[in-house]
């Protein structure tokens, strides 16, 4: 099938969820009222279920963690399914979080994980439409500043000795300790995954060259084998005297090289390859072809693609960013239906990959 006639498919084939992200992204709507479709989506099961999800509330672990209440999962998910700033409840639901985002600006003493919630937040506004906002552009403008003067300078020694550290943990020892220069002030100089998705956004709201060499610069220290080859997860970070955390949330990618070929990391093999297809430098990267050709490899007799089930996996209580929540709300007990999500999410990648 062409394009045109895929994109009927979904349409036709597709709950509201698929069939709202048609008809904003490729203008399917097959004589179909645009309020009524919105009205569709905004009433549906999945829909509903992820905007009682956005609680409101703003502690550490109602921001980062894998269950489906946290923010980043709820606001990752509803994005996903084409919720954007200007829908009434999404707005409101959205309000408490930008607020707090605001008040926290001012906040002196930061340590990194305060930074790292922080960053999670505004990336995920920012995917919601709200970078004009000047807390959330402002916040992910800097991000893009501290993480680029470091990137630029392609330094990928970023671990200390930890025997030189006194009293460290014997239950920590296989986390390899990361330098602490490099998150003075909380400022960590190393992109987090949720940065990707901020700056996914940022360089289609921000069309300057500054800008867009900075993300480049990011993009290119990720796709080097050397970042590819640190630990999972980064490592340790020193949070208070003789106290340390694990940080992760790494943009490791699977498949590189024969790296990250779990089934955990291969989990999120779609995802990666969507979020790395809006990149320039990523699209012409060894890593991007050889996956591209490989989910090519899915395509079936009809033209359409039939993934398999870990690659667009949707659990309760897993990590949006490592590719958990990859559902369109399609019933998956019916070949259509992880038929329709699978050929949806490779449009999206071959959309951008040429």
């Amino acid at each position: 099938m062409k394009k045109p006639q895929l994109c009927e498919w979904l349409y036709q084939e597709g709950g509201p969820i698929v069939r709202y992200l048609m008809a904003r992204e490729s203008g399917v709507s097959s004589n179909g009222d645009s309020a009524e479709i919105l009205d569709d989506l905004l009433t549906s099961s999945r829909v509903l279920y992820w905007l009682d999800c956005l609680t409101g509330r703003t502690g550490f672990k109602d921001i980062h963690g894998s269950h489906d209440t946290c923010f980043e999962n709820a606001l990752g998910k509803l994005t996903q399914y084409g919720l954007r700033r200007g829908v009434g409840v999404f707005d409101r639901k959205c309000a408490p979080y930008l607020t707090w985002l605001e008040r926290s600006i001012d906040q002196k003493k930061r340590s990194v994980l305060f930074v790292f919630q922080q960053a999670i937040v505004a990336a995920w506004l920012a995917v919601g439409g709200y970078l004009s906002e000047p807390a959330v552009r402002d916040f992910v403008l800097e991000r893009l500043r501290v993480i680029d003067n470091f990137v630029k300078e392609r330094d990928f020694s970023i671990y200390l000795d930890k025997s030189k550290c006194k009293n460290f943990p014997k239950a920590l020892d296989k986390y390899p300790l990361i330098d602490p220069g490099l998150y003075i002030d909380g400022n960590f100089a190393l992109p987090w995954i949720h940065d990707i998705f901020a700056f996914r956004a940022l360089q289609t709201h921000t069309k300057d060259d500054v800008t867009s060499e900075r993300i480049g610069h990011v993009i290119s220290y990720v796709l080097d084998r050397r970042y590819q080859q640190f630990h999972e997860g980064y490592g340790l970070v020193l949070t208070r005297k003789n106290r340390y955390n694990v940080m992760g949330w790494d943009v490791l990618l699977p498949r590189y090289d024969g790296l990250h070929t779990s089934k955990a990391r291969m989990g999120c093999v779609v995802q990666r390859a969507e979020l790395m297809s809006h990149f320039t430098a990523a699209r012409s990267h060894g890593w991007f072809l050889e996956n591209y050709d490989m989910l090519l490899g899915f395509e079936s007799k009809s033209g359409r693609y039939l993934l398999p089930k870990h690659f667009v996996g949707e659990m309760k209580s897993k990590y949006f960013v490592t590719g958990g929540h990859m559902g369109l709300g399609e019933n998956r007990r019916r070949i259509t239906g992880r038929e329709v999500e699978s050929t949806y999410w490779m449009m999206r990648i071959l959309g951008n990959a040429k």
